[in-house]
């Protein structure tokens, strides 16, 4: 949180962008979702998890407010064995403020780029002598633009929660928010005139593809949860957690489908997409330790259980074209055609070992196993069908550590995943779910009478059972894909005892297509990943004299190559950007600027194809006061 707060976060993107072989803002400029990817994966529908328990279920749905947000955990790999069904690259772990054991309160006021506005307020502590209850009341409001003509970024929430500890061994939190989003599309844009020469020019990064009166994005997301905690002795834990979501959002937008021949005139396509989704998750695990001879056991256990219910509809019809370089807007966007309308509820059941095992002094070794048992049901309400799918599976992760007496630990891992995909081939038959798993090795590093760690890993990720185009059956898919993603990673964060504090990684990655029916993408790689990624963050605070209580710090970010097609003809460039941040402590407020991509570089973020790119964030300066009380 500290980190957060000093960098003056405004997005779970921001949080984790020093983060090794995390992408983030894979989709460009977005003020809907935040897009995530680890080790090549993209985890932004079944990756982002919420106090260890799934938040959302097969299709990227809500997102959530970084002011919410204790801390967050970034899991590398396959992880399916202690969290559920997953894609293979790893997942992002969203812990919830809880109620403070002392009060502390702020008020917190932004004012930045795009004519930003924000308030918000964090209020908490004891509400008795004893301090057995205890709560918190977060709120939030912001008005603002976006670097997209007329596309907002409106936003307000509130979440209260309390904690009740009848006792030193017991604890049970209820967490609730609502959050209620305006906002707008992103934009579908040709690579001719972004980052592909045009002889007309370069489209302007402001530019608005679709129509200002049809475009629109109106989220309600809500959610009541439980933390619980009891110790019975020293050694046993029972843990407890739920949480009842919802999510609908509605949205109608014009966006971009190619160039015409005169390289100017875009082609478009009106589009609607409405969602409901309603999802509960309860996850209960106990914990012990024991001792076997010269082995010391820490055992955790558990089963989890999710039920979830989504019903989607998207529509689809030609629009009237405009000329990206003097845009004309007031075009009527003809009535959609609905061609996707389908309900699809999913229960989820799971059981789960680990033993973590400490051998003598020298050796740290991980078994851990699940066993999912999955029921699904895909109702396509336009071809009047159902496919019914009940898949199961045993993942499991196997790892060893040795344990030098200089800080150094060479180690090695082996986990799977495990992920069902809803629908059926062109007979009917349901999709085989996908697989993952993941060799790993490396070294870690941590000195003595030193406050930080190194790492270095090599991976080998392979998921099969990927979606292919059906070869025999155009529109129809088969699940004979499969894709190889190797790299290698290295990362060190520390802090001296001087106000210094660190962030440095960097990721190298691999990623192949090496099985699928399309023979143009055989050997490519897959869009989105870049093949390198470099960040590095500073953050020095004056501790005495003069200017003591202020605070600076600098970014810098490196994402290099990505393929731009499924085919590889396209590669969208490397970018560097700088990020900025200064703060002052006086007495009880703060005062901070921060500013992203300080130099404005202009870059493409993501291309799909030729007529699919975006453009990444443009500088952004926010200013920040912030007033603290007990």
């Amino acid at each position: 949180l500290d980190q957060m707060s000093a960098r003056n976060v405004q997005t779970v993107n921001e949080a984790i962008q020093y983060t090794g072989s995390v992408g983030v803002a894979t989709y460009g400029t977005e003020s809907r979702f935040d897009w995530i990817s680890i080790r090549g994966f993209d985890q932004s529908t079944y990756g982002l998890f919420r106090d260890n328990s799934r938040w959302q279920s097969g299709q990227v749905s809500g997102q959530i407010d970084p002011y919410l947000i204790q801390e967050i955990d970034v899991v590398k790999g396959p992880s399916s064995v202690l969290y559920g069904q997953n894609t293979p690259g790893g997942l992002v772990n969203l812990v919830t403020k809880r109620p403070p054991s002392t009060s502390h309160n702020e008020v917190v006021l932004n004012y930045g780029s795009d004519d930003r506005i924000q308030a918000q307020a964090d209020l908490g502590g004891p509400l008795d002598e004893s301090g057995k209850v205890k709560y918190r009341l977060i709120a939030l409001y912001r008005d603002s633009d976006t670097q997209v003509d007329y596309v907002p970024d409106n936003r307000w929430l509130i979440a209260p929660a309390l904690t009740w500890s009848p006792s030193a061994a017991t604890t049970l939190t209820i967490l609730a928010d609502y959050q209620r989003d305006d906002t707008g599309w992103s934009q579908f844009l040709p690579s001719q005139g972004t980052f592909v020469d045009n002889p007309n020019g370069e489209i302007d990064r402001g530019f608005f593809s679709g129509e200002p009166d049809y475009d629109y994005f109106d989220r309600d997301q809500w959610s009541v949860g439980a933390l619980f905690e009891h110790r019975f002795n020293p050694t046993w834990t029972v843990r407890n957690t739920m949480r009842y979501s919802s999510i609908e959002f509605d949205g109608k937008t014009a966006f971009g489908g190619g160039l015409q021949e005169d390289l100017r005139t875009l082609n478009r396509f009106g589009y609607g997409n409405t969602l409901d989704l309603k999802i509960f998750t309860m996850d209960t695990n106990a914990s012990t330790r024991a001792v076997t001879g010269a082995v010391e056991h820490s055992i955790l256990f558990g089963v989890d259980y999710s039920t979830s219910t989504s019903h989607q509809r998207q529509g689809f019809s030609l629009a009237t074209p405009i000329d990206v370089f003097d845009p004309v807007y007031g075009a009527e966007v003809p009535d959609l055609f609905y061609y996707d309308d389908k309900r699809q509820p999913t229960s989820l059941l799971g059981l789960y070992v680990q033993d973590h095992m400490k051998i003598g002094k020298k050796w740290v070794a991980t078994v851990s196993g699940r066993q999912d048992w999955t029921e699904m049901t895909t109702e396509d309400n336009l071809a009047h069908t159902e496919v019914e799918q009940d898949p199961s599976a045993f993942s499991g992760r196997a790892g060893i550590t040795y344990l030098s007496a200089i800080g150094l630990a060479p180690y090695a891992s082996y986990s799977t995943s495990f992920l069902p995909t809803g629908g059926s081939d062109f007979s009917g038959r349901p999709f085989d779910p996908t697989e993952g798993e993941q060799i790993e090795g490396g070294l870690k590093f941590q000195p003595k009478d030193w406050n930080g760690f190194f790492t270095a890993s090599l991976f080998e990720i392979t998921q099969t059972n990927v979606l292919t185009p059906d070869p025999v059956n155009p529109f129809n898919s088969v699940p004979q894909g499969e894709i190889r993603s190797r790299g290698f990673e290295l990362e060190a964060v520390g802090q001296t005892g001087m106000g210094l504090s660190y962030h440095l990684s960097y990721s190298k990655l691999d990623q192949e297509v090496t099985a699928t029916t399309d023979p143009t993408a055989l050997g490519k790689r897959p869009p989105l990943a870049p093949d390198e990624l470099f960040g590095a963050a500073a953050d020095y605070t004056v501790t005495r004299g003069a200017l003591s209580g202020l605070g600076f710090g600098l970014g810098i970010r490196y994402v290099g190559t990505r393929a731009g097609d499924s085919t590889n003809s396209l590669e969208v460039p490397s970018y560097t950007l700088g990020d900025l941040f200064v703060r002052y402590l006086w007495q009880d407020m703060e005062f901070l600027v921060s500013a992203t991509n300080i130099t404005d570089e202009t870059y493409v973020a993501v291309c799909t194809s030729a007529s699919y790119c975006n453009y990444g964030n443009a500088r952004k300066i926010i200013g920040t006061i912030r007033y603290t009380w007990n």
